[in-house]
């Protein structure tokens, strides 16, 4: 009788060995595909009167204006834009992300390029974050992170001289314009 019940109980714990085996052999040898993209920083730093300033005013103080590209087509860019004065002290900053319109299928065509918002680092109560991660919308056309010119409106809410650094997170090249 002890025989038997100590065979069984090594049967059930080379059942369950085997089982655990069988469970770590087949989780090891599936693994998932996953591509990772590789993200590169890039990197752009300017003085507020070397920028042009945007006749479209945030919260009615200066507001400037800086160009780049994507030089192709992304899922996600992470953007960080830090103001400071003359002292090197950071300071409050607004930005405003916008893509330029392709008009080229519209009879007829406007004056000035066309820029549509994608995103801003600001709510209805102003509350800012210092950088914003942003994602193609797939359901809106004119917020599809393509490849093509971009512009970033900036603010610091007065007229006094400022460094803007301007980081851009990006799986894709981004090159600004000067």
């Amino acid at each position: 009788m002890k025989n038997n019940l100590l065979h069984n109980k090594l049967s059930i714990f080379n059942i369950f060995m085997y089982l655990l085996f069988l469970l770590v052999f087949f989780t090891s040898c599936s693994t998932a595909n996953i591509k990772r993209e590789s993200v590169k920083l890039y990197t752009f730093i300017s003085y507020s009167y070397d920028l042009p300033k945007s006749k479209e005013l945030i919260d009615k103080t200066p507001t400037y204006e800086v160009y780049f590209d994507l030089l192709e087509e992304t899922r996600c860019i992470d953007i960080s834009v830090v103001a400071q004065d003359r002292n090197g002290k950071r300071v409050r900053c607004a930005f405003i992300l916008e893509s330029l319109v392709d008009i080229s299928r519209f009879p007829k065509k406007p004056l000035q390029p066309v820029y549509s918002e994608i995103a801003k680092n600001f709510d209805s109560n102003w509350r800012f974050q210092s950088n914003i991660f942003v994602c193609t919308d797939d359901t809106d056309p004119l917020k599809r992170l393509t490849k093509g010119n971009y512009r970033l409106k900036i603010s610091a809410f007065s007229n006094n001289y400022y460094t803007f650094t301007i980081d851009i997170k990006s799986s894709v090249p981004v090159e600004f314009k000067k």
